[in-house]
């Protein structure tokens, strides 16, 4: 009887061994899924022509939409957009889009001068710390594309010349690095003419054909994915795979895949044999070239998880990850230059629930969730 049972225990071992696994895999990527939704919920969709803010270079600061520390309110105060100064500078600030002027003046929580507007489709533009607001620039007027609102400048809670700039959706703060990219008008840096003609600049656009284009399915060899599912992701470390992914173009589910591959999002802690650190393991010799800060304290730490992991982001959007299919799978071998490894992240990243180039947007806290003052530095 022993005998049967065993042998029994084994029969439904084997049978049922890969149900849990899909079913664990399933779990996983549902549960990324759920968070990516309650952390920044969804899309938004595209509502017309836009363009980029400045007319003339310009220059993006680490400091974007999440929690920061305030340098003028001296504590960490949500930070509801993207700061951004020209090249050369002050600048001046045009509308991003057709829209009426819902407010323009001075505002005492901490922006300054300010210009908001109002585009079709619920999305709301805001520009702040304006040294001068453009007397045409009164609200109940109507602006065209590329109008200029005003010159950049440093008032209110402020510490030097720069554009504070929000994007607002149906009343949701939103990050503009992603909703200007997936509205056509990404935030690369590049001058772009009042007739919205491109300037040539340091880093190309995703062309047009690719813009959306799924991420690559794994394929073989695969070697550490046979026999390490995926694992849940911690709910700190996926929103940082969110937030990083929007900020360079990257779909999180990707980033997801590395941190997987790599540390089992950091649940795997020290330094490799190789001498990688992180939970991206990053040599140090790579980190000075791509360490980027990702949590707003002006240093980028190799051991940070923020940083990390937003260096990641970094580091394939340099090596080609935005430029398609093709480039995702270079960037992953720029990354490690096995091509077990490229399959295992890709495994991995699918079974996070694929991913679409650029990364999906998402939606951040609310208008009535922000701390005042406001953040606007």
């Amino acid at each position: 009887m022993g005998k049967v049972l065993a042998v029994a225990a084994l029969v439904l071992a084997v049978v049922c061994a890969p149900l849990l696994v899909a079913l664990m895999v399933a779990g996983a990527a549902g549960s990324a899924a759920g968070n990516a939704s309650s952390v920044c919920g969804g899309a938004v969709p595209a509502t017309g022509t836009w363009r980029p803010p400045f007319v003339q270079a310009y220059t993006l600061s680490p400091r974007g939409i999440g929690w920061r520390y305030h340098p003028v309110f001296k504590r960490m105060n949500f930070h509801g957009g993207q700061d951004m100064s020209s090249q050369p500078g002050p600048g001046p600030i045009v509308a991003v889009a057709t829209g009426r002027v819902v407010r323009a003046g001075w505002d005492t929580t901490g922006y300054g001068n300010v210009v908001d507007l109002q585009h079709a489709g619920g999305i709301q533009t805001r520009y702040a710390h304006l040294a001068t607001i453009d007397p045409a620039i009164a609200a109940g007027a109507t602006v065209a594309v590329g109008q200029q609102l005003g010159v950049e400048g440093s008032t209110g809670a402020s510490t030097g010349n720069h554009l504070h700039f929000e994007v607002i959706a149906d009343g949701e703060r939103v990050d503009p690095i992603g909703f200007m990219r997936s509205h056509g008008a990404p935030l690369d840096g590049r001058a772009v003419g009042p007739s919205g003609a491109v300037a040539a600049g340091p880093r190309e656009a995703v062309p047009s054909d690719e813009s959306n284009a799924p991420l690559p399915p794994p394929g073989q060899p695969r070697r550490n994915s046979l026999h390490n599912p995926p694992q849940p992701i911690p709910e700190d470390i996926l929103r940082l795979y969110i937030e990083a992914g929007w900020k360079y173009g990257i779909p999180w589910q990707l980033l997801a895949g590395i941190g997987m591959e790599e540390t089992a999002h950091g649940r795997i802690t020290g330094v490799s044999s190789a001498g990688a650190r992180g939970v991206m393991q990053f040599m140090p010799a790579t980190w000075a070239s791509f360490g980027v800060d990702g949590d707003g304290d002006r240093r980028a730490d190799i051991n940070n998880k923020a940083d990390s992991i937003h260096s990641a982001a970094n580091y394939l959007d340099h090596t080609g990850a935005r430029t398609g299919a093709d480039g995702v799978r270079r960037a992953l071998l720029a990354y490690n230059h096995a091509d077990w490894y490229v399959n295992d992240v890709l495994y991995y990243a699918e079974a996070y629930g694929s991913g679409r180039l650029p990364a999906a947007s998402a939606r951040c806290p609310a208008l009535g969730d922000r701390e005042t003052p406001m953040s606007a530095s």
